[in-house]
């Protein structure tokens, strides 16, 4: 074999795999872009077509978007719901017992156990981890405001 056939048989090579991937990365469908305010059964509706798609990065934003969990929880969410080992519906909001909790939350605030109320908060009122510290810390405020 001369070496400008062997030449031309590797640009070929090249060129037939650049257009194989260009070709293939066209066919995926890309699923537009979600509309600003979703409703819970959109979201929900949304979420299972990214996971069908295999989008799963998205589809972990969209659930920390629609349910407010970490990104260890979304994960673990979709990973579940990829797999059928969750169902496609919204997780349960656990029930907010507000008087007891939230004097809870305010003793650890008081004794200056900010990660405990915060661990206090996401147990009893659910929502991830910077929506709880966000509320530890209005809470603290307001305490701190309250005693002058």
């Amino acid at each position: 074999m001369s070496p400008s056939f062997l030449a031309l048989l590797v640009i070929a090579v090249f060129v037939g795999a650049i257009a194989g991937f260009w070709w293939r990365s066209s066919k995926r469908e890309q699923p537009s872009q979600p509309p600003t305010a979703l409703s819970p059964q959109e979201g929900q509706e949304y979420l299972a077509d990214l996971i069908a798609s295999g989008q799963t990065i998205e589809a972990i934003k969209l659930h920390r978007q629609l349910h407010g969990s970490s990104l260890k929880e979304a994960k673990d969410a979709v990973e579940a719901m990829r797999d059928g080992r969750a169902p496609m519906e919204p997780p349960a909001r656990r029930a907010v017992l507000a008087p007891e909790a939230n004097d809870a939350i305010e003793r650890a605030i008081r004794d200056n156990q900010l990660i405990q109320a915060i661990k206090l908060y996401r147990e009893h009122h659910g929502g991830g981890l910077k929506e709880a510290k966000d509320a530890v810390e209005a809470m603290r405020d307001d305490l701190l405001r309250r005693r002058g």
